[in-house]
């Protein structure tokens, strides 16, 4: 038996983009762009394939670390999560609507409290989905 293992929550969100899946899963992929719309992060370096560095300002307190891409499944679903603490894994599915339309489903598992997580999901979906619409083109 190892330590006991950190208190992980877990939130569900999901949001209709008015986007084809290729654009929606594409623009999500671009993992060194994910703080454009997860505010909390900052300075998202590849490593290598899948690996990547981050710093990430959760609530002031800044904290390094690296996460890891687990999981890649082109235009259905990404998972990843962090190595440096157990902190953070999350996964995001991708469920064409139409041809014009792409729901997206995020789960967070987190050390963060559940309302906390909830509101922070929704609004990050809410971001992205912002980011998509407005054409604002990814850098």
């Amino acid at each position: 038996m190892g330590p006991a293992p950190i208190e992980m929550n877990a939130a569900r969100q999901s949001v209709v983009v008015k986007a084809p899946i290729s654009q929606v899963y594409e623009q999500w992929s671009r993992v060194e762009n994910l703080p454009r719309f997860i505010t909390p992060l900052r300075n998202v370096q590849r490593i290598d394939d899948t690996h990547f560095s981050y710093i990430w300002h959760p609530n002031g307190s800044e904290q390094q670390g690296v996460f890891q891409i687990v999981l890649r499944v082109p235009s259905r679903r990404i998972a990843w999560r962090s190595m440096s603490d157990g902190f953070m894994s999350g996964v995001v599915g991708f469920e064409p609507r139409s041809d014009q339309e792409t729901e997206i489903t995020l789960k967070i598992r987190s050390v963060f409290d559940p309302p906390s997580l909830s509101r922070r999901v929704e609004e990050y979906l809410r971001n992205f989905k912002r980011l998509v619409e407005n054409g604002q083109a990814a850098l």
